[in-house]
Parts: C-alpha cells; structure tokens; sequence
C-alpha cells in the first residue's frame, strides 16, 4: 500500500542551494517598479517650469484630503509661481538687475518644489494614483532586468572638490549622452530612508555639495531611460568630507 511521502523529521531543514521539492523551485519574489514625483528641475526651460508649477498648485489644491500637510502651503507656492512669471518678463530687458532677480526666483521655485517633491513621494510611496494627484510629472524606478532600463553605472569613484565640503563623482553611464540621479547618504547605506537627492546630472561627472568636514558621505548614481523607466543604481562609494 502506497503511502503519501512526508516531512516528519523534527529540525530537519531544506537549505541545499539550488535543490528543488518535485521538480518545483519557487518563484523569487520581483522588485516592482514604483512611480516617484520628479524632484530635480533644475534641467526645466524658463518657459515650460512655470506652467508645470502651476499643474502642480492646482492639482494639489484640488486633492487637499490626500495632501493635508504639505511641505510649503499652496498659498506660498501660488507667490512663488506669480513672482517667478514676473521675473520672467522683466528679464526681456537684459538689465542685470532684472537678471539676477529672475534667477533668484528660480531658485526659490525650484527649492519649493523640490520640497514638495519629496513630500509627495514620502505620502505616495510609489504608488502612481497618488503621485498622479500631485501633478508632479513623474517616473518609474525601474525593475530588476526589465527591458529598456539602463544598466547600473560603473567605476563610481569620488574625490575631494576645490572648496571644502565639496565632493566630486566621477562614473560610468551605461548609455551616452545620458541623464543621472545622484543619491548622497551620511547614515547607514543600508537603510534606504538614508538616501537623499543630490542632483541630476547629463554626463559621467557630478558635483555635490554640502559635505560636512570629518563627515563620511555615501554616494551612488543610476541612469534615466526611455519610456520612463530608470536603471537600478551603481554600488555605493564613501568619502569623507574635507
């Protein structure tokens, strides 16, 4: 009489690598691609970064029960985009007042939504309904070996800059002429709440800023692809901050 077979041993365990149970082997659970509000808009033309802030006002406005506690109130964003426009049509004159003052309102936009950024994809959490909502435009971090998405950048090496608290990173692109998201991490590289945005860059060299001296900082960099998807990020080098 046939008996079904069992596993009946106490503390026997399965732990031979690569063996299987009736030919099976379980499937390896894949890293899902998740959507991420942009953050960096420093790459944005004059013309096109105000209508995009002004998406964004509206359509965070209008999805208020979703984003209750934003990083800047709509009302400081909607300044923001109005001194920004204006700024914008007095630098038509060239003077360098108007100039300088353009620039600074950029900068104080960019910033701005820079923080927003980042707290929308902190309440999103990669999911694309919600970022959809901020009207942030956005990408997808792409999944291990998906087809299109550029590999990891290589050969990442760092150096000390020309002023303190300066750190250079040189790397390999998988792809050229290509666009780069560098991550700069001052706590455990392993924990990816640690990783914050240091910029984007579109050639095989960055230079990030704000090192504290006697600080050891971690870096790390991936490539932007096609169709949104983005490749999956180098293997980490450290520094410390001169």
């Amino acid at each position: 009489m046939a008996h079904p077979l069992t596993w009946n041993a106490p503390g026997l365990t399965w732990n031979q690598p690569g063996a299987t149970w009736d030919g099976v082997v379980a499937d390896r659970p894949k890293k899902m691609s998740k959507t991420k509000a942009v953050i960096d808009f420093t790459g944005y033309t004059a013309g096109d970064l105000a209508p995009v802030a002004q998406n964004i006002h509206d359509e965070m406005l209008a999805h208020v029960a979703t984003f209750a506690t934003p990083a800047v109130t709509m009302i400081a964003l909607q300044a923001l985009v109005d001194d920004f426009n204006d700024k914008l049509a007095a630098k038509a004159s060239r003077a360098t007042a108007d100039i300088v003052a353009f620039n600074v309102a950029r900068h104080e936009l960019e910033e701005t939504l820079f923080e927003l950024g980042n707290y929308v994809n902190n309440i999103a959490k990669g999911d694309p309904a919600i970022v959809v909502q901020s009207g942030f435009p956005s990408y997808q971090t792409g999944q291990v070996g998906t087809p299109g998405a550029p590999a990891a950048p290589t050969n990442l090496r760092l150096r000390h800059g020309d002023v303190s608290g300066e750190i250079v990173a040189r790397y390999r692109p998988s792809r050229v002429p290509s666009m780069n998201e560098v991550q700069k991490c001052f706590g455990d590289p392993l924990v990816e709440a640690n990783w914050v945005h240091a910029g984007t860059f579109s050639s095989g060299k960055a230079i990030i800023s704000g090192v504290t001296p006697g600080a050891i900082v971690w870096i790390r960099v991936r490539t932007f692809g096609t169709k949104g998807l983005v490749g999956d990020w180098s293997d980490p080098a450290q520094i410390r901050g001169l």
